[in-house]
């Protein structure tokens, strides 16, 4: 290996040699690099290799994460009017989006006094109303009382044009009673009457009438 005589006598060997020009230290670079001079106080040139933003850089915006399952949730959608179904003994909901619903005025009710449903109120609707233990009548009294008929033991009507409410015996061979008395033609309703089919006993409660009405459809 070559060796080299320093100004104050000493011989050294290449491998220890510097150089010092105007107090800046030279780097010699490989053929393929550039010569670097750095000097004190130079700024330092940016990393090639920037660090990752991660979940500490408040600049980052990150999706919320599902526990236990390391997915991310689905984006969530903007809100949206939700059309709401009104559903009523007799009536019925359209379903469709931007459609209004359709819904059954009410008339009057009846109300459960006595027998399997006690407290439950019943809707009466505009125009005539079966009553029957299968729920699929317009006035179900679907609450176990297996002596009422399933489809049409009687039948509770409201008249819009005379706004009267009247009680009329239904197809079914059973009988009910009207304030005690056996129900075998059309008998009017007035308020605080009371029903009995079967074990159960109802008490008629109006909403419309002399004071007030549902007006007519277009």
């Amino acid at each position: 290996m070559p060796v080299y005589r320093t100004p104050d006598g000493r011989i050294v060997e290449e491998r220890t040699k510097q150089r010092l020009l105007g107090g800046r230290r030279k780097t010699t670079a490989p053929d393929s690099e550039r010569t670097t001079v750095a000097n004190a106080g130079d700024e330092a040139p940016p990393s090639p290799n920037p660090p990752r933003r991660g979940y500490g850089d408040p600049t980052v915006v990150h999706a919320p994460r599902t526990r236990g399952t390391g997915a991310t949730s689905p984006p969530v959608a903007p809100d949206r009017e939700t059309t709401r179904l009104h559903g009523s003994i007799g009536g019925s909901a359209t379903g469709v989006e931007g459609a209004p619903p359709v819904v059954d005025p009410v008339a009057g009710w009846l109300v459960v006094v006595d027998g399997p449903g006690t407290g439950t109120d019943l809707r009466i609707g505009i125009g005539q109303n079966v009553v029957g233990r299968d729920p699929e009548n317009r006035i179900g009294l679907a609450f176990g009382d297996r002596k009422i008929s399933r489809r049409d033991h009687l039948r509770v009507n409201y008249d819009h044009e005379r706004r009267v409410f009247s009680v009329v015996p239904g197809t079914s061979a059973n009988l009910a009673y009207l304030n005690g008395t056996a129900i075998e033609q059309r008998s009017v309703l007035a308020a605080g009457d009371t029903i009995r089919i079967g074990r159960t006993t109802l008490r008629f409660v109006a909403f419309c009438g002399d004071d007030f009405n549902w007006p007519d459809e277009d």
